[in-house]
């Protein structure tokens, strides 16, 4: 488990096609998701009903790109009130430190920073400065050395670190940068990836926004659930953090119904997992 994709091969549809708009002009998504079947049903999701109406660019507000739902720059939601998203509070403050060459539309990290806006900020690498006070930060970051939070009491830290990039990029970041290698690790429970991009490594390394959000609900579990309303299989999360996979629940679903609409015309990449498509 990372928190990061890994270097991987383009789908037939990337996220800058996802997000712009592009090779979409006469797909109707609102005829295709209620037929899908899809692991976020479970989930305390809001309705994606908004990004299903918005079929055109909008230039970002800020730096004038033409972008769709929301600019990966700006971090500016465009096509759509900003009222119209859901929030979420998060319990801990959030740094993302996003490797300088890691391309933005390839970026999970975004979707973070517009749905919890107050507690995650994203710096860039190159220009990380001294960290401060970081005997009371944790890494998310997997290792020998890495604890779970069970492990870690919740009076001994003050903010999460979270790298961004490929796998590659971020296993460099963790483990040579001095700001960051002495910095205590902290691990989750394995979960399968549902994210998109190929990447070389198994099913278990997490785009950066399914870490985050995983992270999240055992956080959720160890320090805010009650233990009398603990279920009998040791859970007892609430949804409260669903909706950080706003967006992501969204591209997914909207690249299922792609693919399955254009079953025989359309290939997604071969390299990623069997299956990956789910056609019924």
């Amino acid at each position: 488990m990372t928190t990061n994709a890994n270097d991987f091969e383009e789908p037939f549809l990337t996220d800058e096609q996802i997000q712009n708009g592009q090779n979409f002009d006469s797909f109707d998504s609102s005829q295709t998701y209620s037929k899908i079947s899809s692991p976020f049903d479970s989930l305390k999701i809001s309705s994606t009903e908004i990004l299903e109406k918005i079929t055109e660019r909008s230039h970002c507000p800020k730096c004038d790109k033409p972008v769709k739902f929301f600019c990966y720059w700006c971090y500016i939601v465009v096509g759509c009130d900003i009222k119209d998203l859901p929030r979420v509070k998060l319990p801990i403050k959030i740094d993302v430190i996003k490797h300088h060459k890691e391309k933005d539309g390839k970026s999970t990290v975004a979707h973070a920073k517009i749905i919890a806006p107050d507690d995650v900020e994203i710096i860039s690498y190159s220009q990380m400065a001294k960290i401060e006070n970081p005997d009371r930060l944790l890494l998310l970051f997997p290792g020998p050395n890495s604890k779970t939070l069970q492990d870690i009491p919740r009076s001994s830290f003050d903010k999460l670190i979270i790298v961004d990039g490929t796998w590659r990029q971020a296993l460099n970041m963790a483990k040579t940068n001095p700001e960051l290698k002495n910095i205590r690790k902290v691990t989750i429970k394995p979960q399968k990836t549902l994210f998109w991009r190929y990447q070389n490594k198994d099913e278990y390394h997490l785009a950066t926004i399914e870490a985050l959000y995983y992270f999240l609900r055992e956080y959720n579990e160890v320090y805010e659930v009650p233990e009398e309303t603990i279920n009998s299989d040791g859970s007892g999360y609430d949804g409260r953090y669903d909706n950080l996979l706003w967006y992501f629940k969204y591209f997914y679903e909207f690249i299922q119904a792609t693919y399955r609409r254009q079953k025989g015309k359309k290939h997604f990449t071969t390299r990623q997992r069997e299956g990956y498509i789910k056609y019924e």
